[in-house]
């Protein structure tokens, strides 16, 4: 296969303008859609390598895998040790769980399939994201599994076929795609029957090139063409954001302008910036450069280095570049080698051994995430941090599960309705009212609107939202109280029935009337949990084998809240509701923001991140609460 330079220059455009977008570059709000380039190009590379060895009778499954072994798995496991050690060292247990499922799936091409039940790509929790951008490489892993058994079926059985049949799996993907978009479902954008329209328009691009042997336009055809195509990969890396409706149809621009580029290679100005020798290096290291970029991203969020974008750009581009040149050079190159040797035996058990390495990343993960974050690392290695730990806990998940939890009595002391900042109510609300624990339903679910009405767009899928909202509103039992709550500053984009032309906690009127309404029909009173304050400094705050009590402390007095503006404009608009009798509206800033803001009992924290609450704030909030009612 003829090595082509311009390949690797669309390669370092597609690298960069991720780095950029992870970076917060806004110059490139659409930087996201190098993706769609890198898997464009990864089409059309193994559909070409594979069809000319089934055309010379050369095609070897074992040589193939081998081959991308030798690609993919040297600085795969590079970032796994690398964001294994630090999360070992830096996360709490659960952010130590999550990413133990995260390192679980990324080992064997599946995060992809981990981050579809639930992750948003666009959630701002950099610090803890350090493997977000491998649901890539698992689209990629399991394409390279599929593809080619049926290029070869095809190939062998129907030749004429081949186009056809790629091009039908084209339009189904795509159409899968446009209609996961129109219904906003995460899971289309990281599974890889609503991506394989991107890879397959490299397919497509790799089998008519070699159908017709190039494409035999004039120079200025092609040149205009190759222009054509760098606008249509620049224009959405400028214009889309991440509100944008992706991927879908606008997922298909960037792959037509990258097919273009391959597909009309000229004497031209594109083709030539594309073959500049500095085009071409970063292209050749883009692989471990995706890879290392992200974590890095990741540590600066977590050590709270407050780099302006560019800064985050130019420290993280600079850093990657090297350690993605050295694993290249020194990594890379000579396991590319060991597979073209001679000695072919050799090699493979050599490319076996380093692949045999992916259980044991599969088993740690596991292992991480079956331990509750490996928890004992902390009661031997720093007994502090466990006190840490256990202190800033979230009581709702010890203590309640989410979902429908509705028991079958004709009557219930209280119902609680909401997102993830009102579980951490649940608790203390509880022991102010001295309930039992069959006293008590639940139907609650985090990043979930509960509001009657509500037309959400639900970006989780293990417990559908849209479900609960259904059988909660078909409850008939009795209740003496109803607690509701939702993050009120959340879900601008998701809710899609917001009151027209209302702005701040004021478009929530619609809905939460209708709630109100509807819950004083079975309940004696309705108690509304008002806005919640956004703290920060918590991040300081997370139990490490590093912490220590001096610091810890340190820490804690520079606690602040960060919306108190906010809060006051929701008190005025909350405060309607008082005026019913049998209604209650708490405030959550009247607990922690009288005078001053009591975010602490001097040891520990009373928030265990920036909104929600920790199991030291049990008994302080409980007191309040229990004011409130009297």
């Amino acid at each position: 296969m003829k090595y082509r330079s311009d390949i690797d220059g669309l390669r370092a455009i597609a690298v960069m303008s991720v780095v950029a977008f992870h970076s917060g570059i806004t110059a490139l709000s659409g930087g996201y859609v190098g993706v769609d380039v890198f898997f464009v190009i990864s089409g059309y590379l193994i559909t070409t390598l594979i069809y000319n060895e089934m055309k010379n009778n050369d095609f070897s499954f074992g040589r193939f895998y081998k081959r991308r072994a030798a690609r993919l798995l040297p600085a795969l496991f590079i970032t796994l040790f690398v964001v294994l050690v630090f999360g070992f060292i830096n996360y709490n247990n659960k952010t130590f769980d999550n990413l133990g499922k995260e390192i679980f799936f990324s080992s064997f091409g599946g995060a992809n399939i981990l981050f579809a039940q639930g992750v948003n790509y666009f959630a701002k929790d950099e610090a803890y994201q350090p493997l977000i951008h491998m649901w890539s490489l698992g689209v990629e892993e399991q394409f390279y599994i599929i593809w080619p058994v049926i290029l070869l079926l095809t190939y062998k059985f129907a030749k004429k076929l081949i186009i056809p049949v790629a091009s039908i799996l084209f339009f189904i993907s795509l159409g899968l795609s446009i209609n996961s978009v129109a219904e906003g479902q995460t899971k289309g954008y990281f599974l890889l029957h609503y991506r394989a329209f991107e890879l397959l328009v490299g397919v497509i691009t790799a089998l008519l090139i070699l159908k017709n042997k190039g494409f035999n336009f004039s120079e200025n055809v092609k040149q205009v063409l190759s222009y054509t195509g760098l606008f249509l990969i620049a224009v959405p890396m400028l214009i889309l954001d991440e509100t944008s409706k992706f991927p879908g149809v606008n997922a298909l621009w960037p792959c037509i302008g990258t097919a273009l580029i391959i597909s009309f290679p000229n004497n031209g100005l594109v083709t030539k910036l594309l073959s500049h020798k500095w085009m071409v290096f970063v292209g050749l290291i883009s692989y471990p450069l995706y890879l290392y970029h992200q974590p890095l991203i990741s540590f600066i969020y977590f050590f709270n280095l407050q780099l302006s974008s560019l800064e985050m750009f130019s420290v993280v581009t600079l850093i990657s570049t090297v350690a993605a040149w050295l694993t290249y050079k020194y990594v890379e190159k000579p396991c590319r080698r060991m597979v073209h040797s001679t000695e072919s035996k050799a090699s493979t058990i050599k490319i076996a051994s380093m692949a045999a390495l992916i259980p044991m990343f599969a088993v740690v993960g596991l292992f991480i995430a079956k331990t509750n974050g490996f928890e004992a690392r902390f009661k031997y290695l720093n007994p502090f941090a466990l006190e840490i730990s256990a202190a800033h806990s979230q009581t709702f998940h010890e203590n309640f599960e989410r979902g429908f939890k509705v028991s079958d009595s004709k009557e219930s002391s209280v119902l609680f309705v909401g997102d993830s900042v009102l579980q951490h109510y649940i608790l203390p609300m509880k022991l102010a009212l001295n309930l039992a624990d069959d006293d008590v339903d639940t139907v609650t679910r985090g990043g979930c609107v509960l509001l009657k009405g509500a037309d959400f767009i639900d970006k989780f899928s293990d417990i559908s939202c849209n479900d609960l909202r259904v059988d909660l509103y078909n409850v008939e039992k009795k209740y003496k109280y109803v607690v509701l709550s939702q993050a009120w500053s959340s879900y601008g984009s998701s809710v899609l029935n917001f009151d027209d032309g209302a702005n701040g906690y004021s478009k929530w009127s619609g809905l939460l009337d209708n709630t109100v309404e509807h819950f004083l029909k079975i309940a004696d009173k309705v108690i509304i949990f008002g806005a919640h304050p956004q703290v920060n400094g918590t991040l300081s705050l997370q139990p490490s084998i590093t912490s220590s009590k001096e610091t810890f402390i340190n820490h804690l007095n520079r606690l602040e809240v960060t919306n108190i503006s906010q809060l006051n404009q929701a008190s005025s608009f909350f405060e309607r509701y008082n005026q019913n009798k049998d209604v209650l509206v708490i405030e959550p800033s009247d607990i922690f923001c009288q005078e001053a803001c009591t975010l602490h009992n001097g040891e520990w924290s009373f928030y265990s991140d920036s909104q929600h609450l920790s199991n030291a704030a049990t008994d302080y909030v409980s007191s309040h609460i229990t004011k409130s009612l009297l």
